[in-house]
């Protein structure tokens, strides 16, 4: 090792991590794209920041970079907040795996029935499964302007299925966190356990993963689509799952076929804006183009990040303080530094 990458490596990497079961940290950037002007360029950029918490970079499932910012720190855990959505993504595939939903084309009504009363539009029973992982349940949105009133409201649910139908089931994307949270009870109700419960038998306790919170509705139901308080290095495991096809450790924790269909194209989102092009949504998955590049992104309130680019075989994880509303120019900035920092210097 000369002593340039020393530097790196006592700079960058001053406890190894672990990822995939294995210490993959590189000491040499410069193998996987990275030499140490750029890794400087990287981190100056980021210190610009004054709302990221963390960035970290794989390539080829190793670690190549991991640093914190603005007092956050290696063992803190980040509320990723709508990223994860597409952990419960994870968890809905694992359900189908083992057989506790049959199939995503089962209406919740099978599951939920005691949140359909007799007033209810009858259409609305027709909502399914998949229905809901496509932001398409038909029913007014619970998100954006509309959140405050839900969440203030006694039972989450019964407040999200009961918000009129603004189209057919199927019909039209909108973005809910209602939708998602209806997914999670359903998780719930099929396994006979809480949502915790479910991902940490069959996610995170594989994965060696220990999430700090998944906060709670007024009746204790897991938020389904929000508030995830989670290690950014945890979250990089999942995401080097994810990318290995639903393998990890040489465990098989989701189908492949499920990962291939879910972070695949789907529909296309309406309303939403993003500070990258957006090419579609899987299932609760943004498909958006950094630079010149597909992704597949899980991405929350504030600046959470998940995003794989298959085509430079490349994991960015990037978090930020989520309380109070972020300016548009951390968006901005999020968006330089992925794009014309990271990636860009791959192509030099």
């Amino acid at each position: 090792m000369t002593f340039k990458y020393l530097k790196i490596f006592i700079f960058i990497f001053i406890t190894p991590s672990l990822v995939n079961g294995q210490k993959l940290v590189s000491d040499e950037p410069s193998k996987f794209g990275w030499d140490e002007s750029a890794i400087n360029m990287i981190h100056e950029r980021a210190t610009q920041m004054d709302r990221l918490n963390s960035l970290l970079i794989l390539r080829r499932d190793t670690l190549v970079y991991e640093k914190y910012y603005n007092k956050f720190t290696k063992e803190d855990y980040s509320n990723i907040k709508s990223a994860s959505k597409s952990i419960l993504n994870l968890l809905v595939g694992i359900a189908v795996e083992k057989q506790y939903i049959a199939s995503i084309d089962e209406t919740i009504f099978a599951y939920l029935p005691e949140l359909f009363d007799d007033t209810s539009d009858l259409k609305k029973q027709e909502i399914t499964i998949r229905h809901l992982m496509l932001m398409q349940s038909g029913l007014k949105p619970t998100s954006l302007s509309n959140y405050a009133p839900w969440v203030a409201s006694e039972d989450w649910l019964q407040y999200a299925i009961d918000q009129p139908l603004e189209a057919l089931p199927g019909e039209l994307y909108g973005y809910s966190t209602g939708d998602t949270h209806l997914l999670a009870a359903v998780l719930s109700k099929a396994s006979g356990m809480t949502a915790l419960q479910f991902a940490e038998k069959y996610l995170y306790t594989p994965m060696g993963i220990t999430i700090q919170e998944w906060s709670t509705d007024p009746k204790g139901n897991h938020e389904g689509g929000n508030n995830v308080y989670i290690k950014p290095i945890d979250l990089a495991k999942i995401g080097v799952m994810v990318r290995q096809g639903g393998l990890y450790n040489g465990e098989q924790i989701v189908s492949k076929d499920w990962i291939s269909e879910s972070t695949a194209y789907q529909v296309e989102p309406q309303g939403i804006s993003r500070p990258f092009e957006i090419n579609g949504y899987g299932y609760l998955w943004w498909l958006v183009k950094a630079l010149k590049y597909d992704t597949y992104s899980a991405i929350g309130f504030g600046g959470q990040y998940m995003m794989t680019i298959p085509e430079l075989d490349v994991i960015i994880v990037l978090t930020s303080q989520y309380k109070g509303s972020a300016p548009n120019s951390h968006f901005q900035s999020i968006a330089d530094l992925i794009e014309n920092h990271i990636l860009k210097s791959l192509e030099l």
